[in-house]
């Protein structure tokens, strides 16, 4: 068999099959991935790196930043299951299996040739199963996962990883970045005079009292208003809730698109260094006819 670069491959059909290994299977995953990385690369390719303040364009530039993040991952766990159907390691993980643990078991068994098995398989393929996998095998993809996990997944000496801003788009379906944001501008009445805060690079704090509707002499708390960069507004209620307006707004976890695009760059070139200088798995496991 070929290496498994991704210039060099065929269709899933030119391939034979072996006992015990699922090899057209691992062809159709990797020519997924090879596609998921075309798209992620594409989107990569129209993003202007340029900065500008036109937020047209960078609003643009955001959206082609989303689909990169998204398809760079999706990339990601499409080459982790290749080995995972290829070696059918799904299967140690079923009942009887003999890796399974209780941490790290497949929620149905997986039975093959059945409907829908090896949508199953996808499913219940991730980092820890597999790893657990290879570690058995002593397989030297092991490694490979690894260090790019290390440097790329789970790096916690980043700010953000690529995963982490698809967990993000995931759970808020938001990426807040700082080139789409514009500061409030805070005017104040001085002797009849309207002055701009942020213009003459000045901040205001003042505190005042609310009130019940229905009974007016009764305060019910205290409005906080500060404004130094931005401005923030608290409310807080008399021996009760305090609404901090810190906790409504995405400014402590606002990025620049041009770490982002810097971050999915080296992310798409390890990802395919890594693809492209794997150890074929085996020269006798498929046939091209």
């Amino acid at each position: 068999m070929k290496e498994l670069r991704f210039e060099n491959l065929y269709s899933p059909e030119y391939y034979h099959e072996v006992p015990n290994l699922d090899s057209r299977i691992a062809i159709r995953k990797f020519l997924d991935a090879r596609e998921t990385m075309g798209l992620a690369g594409i989107s990569l390719s129209y993003i202007d790196t340029t900065p500008t303040d036109d937020f047209e364009k960078n609003f643009i530039r955001t959206i082609y930043l989303r689909h990169a993040l998204i398809d760079l991952n999706n990339s990601f766990d499409l080459l982790l299951q290749i080995p995972w159907l290829y070696f059918r390691a799904w299967n140690e993980f079923n009942r009887a299996g003999s890796l399974r643990t209780r941490e790290l078991k497949n929620r149905n068994e997986i039975i093959r040739n059945t409907d829908d098995w090896v949508y199953q398989a996808e499913r219940e393929c991730s980092i820890a199963k597999l790893l657990s996998y290879l570690n058995k095998l002593g397989n030297p993809i092991k490694s490979k996962v690894e260090d790019f996990i290390d440097s790329y997944v789970q790096n916690a000496q980043k700010l953000f990883t690529v995963r982490s801003l698809c967990n993000t788009l995931k759970h808020n379906h938001v990426l807040s970045f700082k080139e789409l944001y514009s500061t409030y501008n805070f005017t104040v009445n001085i002797n009849g005079v309207p002055v701009n805060l942020r213009e003459n690079n000045l901040g205001i704090e003042y505190k005042q009292e609310f009130y019940d509707q229905e009974k007016s002499e009764q305060s019910l708390g205290e409005i906080r208003t500060v404004y130094s960069s931005d401005l923030a507004i608290d409310i807080e209620y008399y021996g009760g809730d305090l609404f901090r307006f810190s906790d409504c707004t995405h400014e402590s976890d606002m990025l620049n698109i041009s770490d982002v695009v810097s971050e999915c760059v080296s992310y798409y070139d390890a990802l395919v260094v890594s693809v492209n200088s794997s150890t074929p798995i085996k020269r006798s496991t498929a046939i091209v006819f």
